[in-house]
């Protein structure tokens, strides 16, 4: 776990994917625009171990770096896999291509009682075969045409124009959640 000084009082805990890792772009631009804001950041930056089932380990590390924060304002940023947490987290959270098709999953998110930005592709299997929930705490961002790391197989420059799109929300989402401009 990497932890980025900032204030205390306002932190980003980011929770990675099975193979999408918290300096890949969508975690690593969520942490920029986070640290811009001047909010601190614990970063969840190992791989599950092999043999060990990567939901409970997944939860273990959620469970780890929430308790590494004290901020009155905690934001989680879970990728893929890292929506288990989803199932325990009771804050603000942003959802990066969310496991749908996983009911533990569904059934929390739409049980949410904090702003949630969900950002996901129909043309993922995780989202687009999933039931993406009925909740008005949800805010979807939904992008046509993108694979689960929310990119444009082989056009790297319609990959840096959904990143933008998905930076750009998340950092609109820091703001919404600490009501300031």
């Amino acid at each position: 776990m990497i932890q980025h000084e900032g204030d205390p009082s306002r932190c980003a805990v980011l929770l990675p994917g099975v193979r999408y890792f918290s300096q890949a772009p969508l975690l690593w631009f969520a942490r920029e625009a986070a640290q811009a804001r001047g909010w601190s950041v614990v970063e969840v930056d190992e791989r599950a171990p092999g043999g060990e089932d990567p939901f409970e380990w997944m939860l273990g590390q959620a469970e780890r770096a929430l308790a590494a924060t004290s901020a009155e304002l905690t934001v989680v940023i879970g990728k893929s896999l890292g929506s288990v947490a989803a199932t325990m987290v009771d804050g603000p959270a942003v959802w990066l291509t969310p496991l749908l098709t996983r009911p533990d999953i569904a059934t929390a998110l739409a049980a949410a009682r904090s702003p949630a930005l969900l950002v996901g592709s129909p043309h993922d299997p995780s989202w687009g075969e999933g039931e993406l929930p009925d909740n008005p705490m949800l805010e979807v961002l939904e992008l046509p045409g993108l694979d689960h790391s929310l990119q444009v197989s082989r056009d790297p420059i319609a990959s840096l124009d959904s990143l933008r799109s998905v930076t750009q929300r998340v950092a609109s989402f820091y703001e919404r959640v600490e009501g300031s401009p």
